[in-house]
């Protein structure tokens, strides 16, 4: 080929090269100029590469290397425009120089694993932070824990609970004391007892969709990680984690559960089916809308034992292990039918099906995080129930792929039935019991974003899910959830020995009564608004009907009388109580006639708010 340097040079559009015909004349030959050779860039200014993010933990994606962007050709006009070197920024001088440090490296490369163990770390201690006094149901659970063994199982039967729970917390007491920090400490190491569990039945979920043909070799292990995130950073279980309640062993347990169902499917061997049989006991000896749970596992195993003769001996095996656990509740059973009859959920008002919806939200924490996770838990969820990767695409089935469809009846079947029975039997739908289908729910979620076919999205889906639950968990965690501590602080500081303390309605009791002794305020008379099981408990038995039956009037009555001409009366009263409607607001009423009044505690909108008034001694 020849150079004809007075030739101008030949220009292609980006992207396209110029096709060798050797048949073509030779005078259509391209040229180009002579030139000056390129000048090598000093090393000491050449931009780093930035380094990859490792994807063996699943949150990196290997980013591009750094290019350094060509000058304009004004830059040089005598020669090639990247010829001339641009200065280094100082920001740039240090990267170069944290990207050439062994340490830096090793440091970049374990990067996922140190933000992994942070965000746990964070979770953790969250389920141990809430400065919050104990509301009335944590107040109610300590005052029936810490009796002799007989009297719990007594003051129980007309609380509504079965027992288990209040059994170790008993224990617990024994060991550690009950104050504030102590009693919510058991919740807290059991939530934290769910976070190796989690690992394992993602691990477990990921395996059974690689296995179907729904993952790949690297989605079992995408799907623990994602699934030990969303339960370290769960809103809910942060929150429950920090009461004195049942709710976090019953995540617990509902995790241990399907993994010995699990197992059980896998191998009928009698030491799996016992796990299954003291799981499900521990279940339903734990909160009473476990049964909802297991009645939904049962009923799955049945109907997989008619529909698939392969699996008829290991699904009728497990099933008839669940069955098993019936044995080891019927010593509880006479108390529990007594409870089934006359305790309830008095105070619970009818929901409607959007409930279902809003339950997702309302695990997702509060308001301003909420929205955000609550919609990236849905559609996690989907896309764990319809898709498999394809390539760099998502193949969806709308009639549901393997694990995802079992994982979403696990998840909506409880919850549906839990409606059910609140509109036609009466019984309580609240969030702090829907931690049935807590598990399913993350566990479908997690498979959902794990099956994202970019690393990008699977990392930054899953950052910001992380940090929206921690965030919400933080907030969840600082709110005051009663009034109990400021009203027993303003009694100790006004009452003398021989006042009365009124509670209306006897709810208020349990909270400030707990609060009024912890200041050592044992020298006062204090009533519940037609409870005579005093204010450390409320008697559940037969509730509204009693409290549709009491009298305001009377009430204020008979705490006038108490009092006498020499000791004051401050009452503790709340209205918006269901089954009183405006009997508190007559308490304060008719003492008002005949005492003077005064307002020391103005009722603000907490979880538990309440408002304190005084009472003078008769005029």
């Amino acid at each position: 080929m020849t150079i004809d340097p007075s030739t101008p040079p030949a220009l292609f559009s980006s992207g396209d090269e110029p096709t060798l015909d050797p048949d073509a004349p030779r005078a259509a030959t391209a040229t180009v100029p002579r030139q000056a050779a390129p000048v090598d860039p000093d090393p000491g200014t050449a931009l780093p590469l930035v380094p990859a993010l490792p994807d063996d933990l699943g949150l990196g994606d290997p980013a591009p290397d750094a290019r350094v962007e060509p000058p304009s050709a004004d830059a040089a006009p005598g020669g090639w425009p990247w010829a001339v070197p641009r200065p280094l920024a100082p920001v740039e001088r240090l990267a170069r120089r944290v990207a050439a440090s062994p340490l830096a490296a090793r440091a970049w490369r374990h990067a996922p694993v140190v933000l992994i163990a942070l965000a746990v770390a964070v979770g953790g201690v969250l389920r141990f932070a809430t400065p919050s006094h104990l509301w009335l149901d944590e107040a109610l659970t300590v005052e029936i824990a810490r009796r002799p063994v007989g009297g719990l199982l007594t003051a129980l039967r007309h609380d509504g609970s079965p027992p288990l729970y209040y059994l170790l917390l008993h224990v617990w007491i024994k060991i550690f004391g009950d104050g504030d920090v102590a009693v919510r400490a058991l919740s807290g190491v059991l939530s934290l007892a769910t976070l190796p569990l989690a690992w394992l039945a993602g691990l477990r979920a990921g395996a059974l969709a690689t296995a179907h043909g729904n993952g790949d070799a690297g989605t079992p292990r995408r799907v623990a990680r994602a699934t030990l995130l969303l339960f370290a950073s769960s809103p809910y279980a942060i929150r429950y984690g920090s009461e004195t309640r049942m709710y976090s062993m019953v995540v617990l347990l509902a995790l241990a559960f399907g993994l010995a169902v699990v197992r059980a499917l896998e191998k009928s061997s009698v030491r799996r089916l016992a796990l299954v049989t003291l799981a499900t006991a521990a279940l339903v000896y734990t909160h009473y809308w476990t049964f909802l749970l297991v009645f939904t596992v049962a009923a799955f195993l049945l109907l997989q034992s008619r529909r698939r003769a392969a699996y008829r001996r290991p699904t009728l095996r497990a099933f008839a292990a669940m069955a098993a656990s019936a044995i080891l509740f019927a010593p509880w059973m006479p108390s529990f039918l007594f409870q089934m009859l006359h305790t309830g959920t008095p105070w619970a008002p009818r929901v409607q099906a959007q409930v279902l919806l809003d339950t997702v939200f309302d695990w997702a924490g509060p308001q301003s995080t909420g929205a955000l996770l609550g919609l990236l838990l849905l559609g996690g969820a989907l896309l764990g129930l319809t898709a498999r990767p394809n390539g760099r695409e998502l193949a969806v089935k709308i009639s549901g792929r393997m694990p995802g469809r079992y994982l979403a009846a696990v998840w909506l079947v409880p919850l549906t039935l839990a409606w059910f029975v609140n509109m036609f039997g009466g019984s309580a739908y609240t969030e702090r019991y829907t931690g049935i289908s807590l598990p399913a729910c993350l566990m479908l979620a997690a498979l959902g974003l794990s099956l994202l076919t970019s690393r990008r999205w699977r990392s930054g889906v899953l950052v910001v899910a992380t940090a929206s639950g921690l965030i919400g968990g933080f907030q969840l965690s600082r709110v005051e959830r009663t009034q109990a501590g400021e009203i027993a602080a303003a009694i100790a500081a006004q009452a003398r020995p021989g006042d009365v303390v009124a509670f209306c309605p006897d709810q208020l009791g349990p909270a400030v009564f707990r609060a009024l002794n912890r200041l050592g305020e044992t020298d006062l008379r204090e009533y519940s608004y037609a409870d005579t099981s005093g204010p450390a408990l409320v008697d559940w038995v037969d509730y509204a009907a009693r409290m549709q039956r009491a009298n305001g009037a009377d009430f204020a009555r008979q705490m006038n009388t108490v009092a006498g001409p020499d000791h004051a009366i401050f009452l503790v009263k709340a209205d918006g109580y269901r089954f009183l409607e405006s009997s508190c607001s007559l308490v304060s009423e008719q003492l008002g006639v005949v005492r003077d009044g005064s307002v020391l505690v103005n009722k603000l909108p907490l979880f538990e708010g309440a408002g304190l008034e005084r009472f003078s001694t008769l005029r």
